[in-house]
């Protein structure tokens, strides 16, 4: 299993442009951008080194973790696909291209495209040498060709919503094989990843997850798909949040869209499961959609597979 936490070098370097900083100028920016995250969109205002810092230090962690379950979901769908190229559209610092790399060591082209010059300055000092970094927006056509694995992390955010079907499309004529959209679990973050799929879908994409299916999505207009990871917070983390504890949850929402179709999922854990006496309740989309089932102990074998199963899993409902 890739780990969730920051590479060691990347978290190392972090934590020493957070010492040399600041203080009382990273946690006021880290304040504002826990603001803006609350809100449920950034800003594109230009940033500040300060801002960049307070980002890398705040979110960088929680994007790492994110992008890393997702990619490695990917990775367990379709074990034989190793990308060799990467578009990482809205970069930021770079870091959901280091989740990339991790869970892809074989990737030999990895171009990074950011269009706010402090962020773009910061990402090229914590990338490894040998990605392309690009001042850009997100449907510049400034990076040729197409790429194996497209991946757009935490940027849907900020665009307005009438340029969604646009950079979907732009996305999307730049993916040679597979695009990742990842955004935060909120309403109004898994409403552009839906955009987004929308979009893949009528121009003859495919889902490879986490739905098990290309319909639309069963789910209640009140509800939303979402997945939890959790991270253990760095010295940098804490400093700049001030805070103690050493752990916090991101929630976050994701598709995962094909050129191709390939073998699916039979269904997905979509809430947390609840282990009680005896059984075990799932609630499961499933291509028919969404559903609850509960897996007595007197199917052994799939009672011992719920126990362990967690939201987000795959799971196969064989003996009941």
């Amino acid at each position: 299993m890739i780990p969730r936490e920051l590479p060691p070098p990347l978290q190392a370097a972090i934590d020493e442009l957070v010492r040399g900083a600041d203080r009382g100028r990273l946690e006021t920016a880290a304040v504002g951008l826990t603001k803006e995250y609350r809100q449920g969109r950034a800003t594109r205002a230009a940033r500040t080194r300060e801002d960049v810092l307070a980002y890398a230090a705040q979110r960088a962690p929680a994007t790492y973790a994110a992008a890393v379950a997702v990619l490695t979901r990917v990775r367990e769908q379709r074990p034989g696909w190793r990308p060799r190229s990467l578009l990482d559209v809205g970069a930021g610092p770079g870091t959901a291209s280091w989740a990339a790399r991790e869970v892809w060591p074989e990737l030999e082209r990895i171009v990074l495209v950011e269009a706010e010059p402090a962020m773009l300055e910061l990402g090229r000092e914590l990338t490894p040498t040998g990605a392309e970094w690009i001042a850009g927006e997100l449907d510049d056509a400034h990076a040729s060709g197409s790429f194996d694995l497209v991946l757009a992390g935490y940027v849907l955010n900020e665009l307005p919503d009438q340029d969604l079907g646009r950079t979907a499309n732009s996305l999307w004529t730049r993916t040679g094989d597979t695009l990742v959209v990842l955004e935060p679990g909120t309403p109004a973050g898994y409403g552009r990843v839906l955009a987004v799929r929308a979009a893949v879908l009528e121009a003859g994409g495919f889902t490879l997850a986490p739905c098990p299916h290309d319909r639309a999505c069963p789910l209640a207009p009140s509800d939303w798909c979402h997945f939890p990871v959790r991270l253990q917070r760095s010295e940098s983390h804490r400093a700049v949040k001030a805070v103690g504890r050493g752990f916090e949850d991101e929630k976050y929402s994701y598709a995962v869209l094909t050129r191709a179709a390939h073998p699916r999922v039979a269904a997905r854990i979509v809430r947390a499961p609840q282990i009680r006496t005896g059984h075990v309740l799932l609630d499961l989309c499933e291509p028919e959609g969404v559903s609850r089932i509960t897996v007595s102990k007197r199917a052994r074998s799939a009672y011992r597979r719920a126990r362990k199963a967690a939201w987000g899993d795959s799971f196969e409902v064989r003996e009941q």
